[in-house]
């Protein structure tokens, strides 16, 4: 399969993989935990698929660690925003 080219998903990827290994979790063992299917994880982690909020959060779970901690990592949001011409809304004027 072809890995993603989205910056924060392969940032997203890589802290979870070193999640996983600082805590010495398996695979396998996360993704029965989870109650999803072991290629799906692996596909995570391959930077193969993008996978649902409700996923990442089972994977969390199953890690052991609470989801916010997932997504607690050190990325250039700015940056990103910028490269993906995502523009922040601005607060309606009251008449």
């Amino acid at each position: 399969m072809k890995q993603t080219e989205d910056k924060y998903f392969i940032a997203l990827s890589d802290h979870i993989k070193a999640i996983l290994d600082s805590k010495e979790i398996d695979v396998a063992d996360l993704a029965a935990a989870a109650d999803i299917d072991r290629r799906q994880v692996y596909r995570l982690l391959n930077k193969e698929n993008v996978p649902k909020l409700s996923t990442l959060v089972r994977i969390s779970l199953a890690a052991g660690i609470e989801p916010q901690q997932l997504f607690a990592l050190k990325f250039d949001f700015e940056a990103y925003m910028k490269e993906n011409n995502i523009l922040k809304v601005v607060k309606k004027k009251k008449k």
